[in-house]
């Protein structure tokens, strides 16, 4: 696992706040704590012009609960996988998109607004994908909170129950 340690060492030297959070997984694997989104750029960008990370091969959504986390996938010559994420609100998830430095990612970029709700800004316009078109606008459907019995496959329409008096008190705090 020499190299990589040693590709470890060179980001945490330029990066010192990732010391302690960017990893050897194990054998050709290096994972790194999530980042915000100014300090994911820079990684970014420092991984892919200077540290030959040169090879993108997908990015993956997940639902952190009040965050969504996005994990992209590198690899550099030596077939050294790192994996770096982002974390955003699920309030306001803005990242930017990446493909003007791998092009292979707009279709990847695009599951994450359909599937996500991501806001991938400088994509390039084109279709929705994967979901149809005619989907509900803000229904999301790998986001924890929604559920896939309360989802009409006839009309496309989401429909959860109303929410009981209890329930809206327990959401307003009790106010009234």
């Amino acid at each position: 696992m020499e190299k990589e340690e040693k590709i470890v060492e060179i980001i945490q030297e330029r990066f010192p706040f990732l010391a302690g959070h960017i990893e050897v997984q194990r054998k050709q694997r290096i994972i790194a704590d999530p980042l915000p989104r100014k300090s994911f750029e820079q990684v970014f960008q420092f991984l892919t012009e200077e540290a030959g990370f040169t090879t993108f091969h997908l990015v993956i959504g997940v639902d952190d609960g009040d965050d969504l986390g996005f994990i992209y996938v590198l690899s550099n010559e030596d077939r050294i996988a790192l994996l770096l994420k982002q974390s955003a609100p699920k309030t306001k998830p803005v990242i930017r998109s990446v493909c003007a430095t791998f092009p292979n990612a707009l279709w990847h970029e695009r599951e994450l607004i359909d599937l996500f709700g991501a806001i991938v800004e400088e994509l390039p316009p084109g279709p929705t994908y994967p979901l149809p078109d005619g989907w509900p606008e803000g229904n999301y459907p790998l986001r924890k909170e929604w559920k896939v019995e309360y989802f009409d496959k006839e009309t496309l329409t989401y429909n959860p129950p109303a929410p009981t008096q209890e329930a809206a008190e327990a959401e307003d705090g009790g106010a009234q």
